[in-house]
């Protein structure tokens, strides 16, 4: 079943993280619940708003596990300690860090760029109000390569970068989603609670309207309330928009080579983030090029 899936992807990877047990964070009668859909399979975008929410609820649970135990974890990459180097300036073109140490005591902060040979780049798939650009910059920090998205609003193209932001298929750029697809072969979707991901689109949406930048304005309550409640716009349309999201890509990618699915949740967490962002560089590392 589809949330048994999720919790593969959840935990791929991630050690000590393994044998997580979601059943611990939630309240006795939803956990009943779910242990009894563990032996059925549910159809169409209930399953994929099911699944979702395991994601979230195992995120809550690895937090638990996390501060709940007492013994050491085991040493792994994530927590053994990394060198660190002080390369030249003139080394700077060669080696990628998120900053240079400079021999003065200051630091040069590195910037992305685009590949010299063509690379397959990956999807970064999200609903609208879910840390797109927040990944976005995450992605290019992580791999040193930059990034575009479904618009090509850059001018980069999509042979040299590594990853191509989209909302697809709540939005479709241009109408070119099916032009572009065949240069895909795997996807990162982020997921982002929906009580919160919908009031952040009605801002980003609201920032459009009244020629706002994005990120800068909190839409008026009456306003929200306006939108919430409009059933062509608001939470009617909105819940089954995102069911719709999650289903189209858990099927698109049914192999967990192919699809990292990423909660927003654990990557705005100080205890989860660095977890998140470790399975993300592991993912784009196995892109060929």
């Amino acid at each position: 079943p589809s949330h048994h899936r999720i919790r593969h992807y959840r935990n791929t990877n991630s050690p000590p993280f393994k044998r997580i047990q979601y059943t611990q964070t939630l309240p006795a009668q939803a956990a009943a619940s779910m242990n009894d859909q563990a032996h059925t399979e549910t159809p169409g975008r209930g399953r994929a708003l099911l699944a979702a929410a395991l994601l979230f609820f195992t995120a809550s649970a690895a937090s638990l596990y996390v501060t709940s135990n007492n013994s050491p974890p085991q040493t792994n990459s994530l927590n053994t300690a990394l060198p660190i180097s002080t390369p030249e300036i003139d080394d700077i073109n060669n080696h990628r860090s998120l900053s240079v140490a400079l021999q003065d005591g200051g630091c040069m902060v590195t910037y992305a760029k685009m590949t010299s040979y063509p690379i397959p780049p990956v999807w970064q798939a999200s609903f609208p109000g879910s840390g797109a650009r927040m990944t976005w910059t995450l992605v290019e920090a992580l791999t040193g390569i930059r990034t575009n998205n479904d618009y090509d609003s850059q001018g980069r193209g999509y042979e040299h970068v590594v990853a191509v932001k989209t909302h697809y298929p709540v939005k479709d750029a241009r109408r070119r989603f099916g032009d572009l697809d065949p240069l895909f072969g795997r996807a990162i979707v982020i997921l982002r609670n929906p009580i919160n991901a919908v009031p952040s689109y009605f801002n980003l949406q609201y920032e459009h309207l009244n020629h706002l930048p994005n990120h800068s304005t909190r839409g008026p309550n009456e306003d929200w309330i306006i939108y919430r409640d409009d059933p062509s716009s608001g939470l009617p349309y909105q819940i089954p928009s995102y069911e719709s999201f999650v289903e189209y890509w858990m099927d698109k990618y049914p192999e967990p080579q192919q699809l990292l699915m990423i909660s927003y949740e654990d990557l705005t967490d100080s205890r989860m983030g660095p977890i998140a962002a470790a399975r993300i560089a592991s993912f784009l590392g196995e892109t060929e090029g």
